[in-house]
């Protein structure tokens, strides 16, 4: 029996699905790909089909969200691996600094509105080390999961919230992956991160 959460999403005509504490990444990704790779299929029919096929070309947009250090870019990397085909996209590649949580929600909404649209994207990446934008990467059109703090404002096809395993378990992941160049911001981060709301 499934541990995953199903209900209607706020916007975008998809559903939304919470991920519970209890259920490990590589779990929830066995049982989330199927459910991924009906949707490549159904828009791939739906393309091949009359009118609507000159209407609209778009891809399948899922995204992946919860607070920092919840899971979110290790269950993005385990749909990747059942789903060939699918592209992976890190809100961490695009936000502007420390202070830039809104801004990289925007481009998350811009890209997802791209994709399902039927257009090829693109975004500014961020280098962390020098504080400023670098080159510009295109997006090509392909299935895509878009995956960090910021994605549940994006209409998309799917969106999946990861449940709160509570602060110090996000800490000590988000501190394991990133070392001590996260430390400092953490507060400064948790500030904007914990600010938002899934309803």
């Amino acid at each position: 029996m499934s541990g995953l959460t199903w209900e209607d999403a706020r916007r975008g005509g998809g559903r939304r699905i919470i991920v519970p504490v209890v259920m490990s990444p590589d779990e929830a990704a066995r049982e989330l790909a199927p459910r991924l790779s009906a949707l490549a299929g159904e828009r791939a029919t739906a393309s091949s089909h009359g009118e609507y096929a000159r209407v609209s070309q778009g891809v399948p947009v899922v995204t992946i969200d919860g607070y920092s250090g919840s899971g979110k870019s290790t269950l993005a990397a385990a749909l990747a691996s059942l789903l060939p085909g699918w592209q992976v996209l890190h809100l961490d590649d695009w936000y502007p600094g420390w202070d830039g949580l809104a801004a990289g929600s925007d481009i998350a909404r811009r890209l997802a509105a791209d994709l399902r649209g039927g257009r090829a994207s693109s975004y500014k990446a961020w280098d962390w080390e020098a504080s400023e934008t670098g080159a510009t990467i295109r997006v090509p059109l392909a299935p895509t999961i878009i995956e960090g703090c910021g994605t549940i404002e994006a209409e998309a096809d799917l969106a999946i919230w990861i449940a709160d395993p509570g602060e110090d378990e996000r800490r000590a992941r988000a501190l394991a992956r990133d070392g001590q160049t996260y430390a400092p911001h953490w507060r400064r981060w948790a500030e904007q991160d914990l600010g938002r709301s899934i309803d």
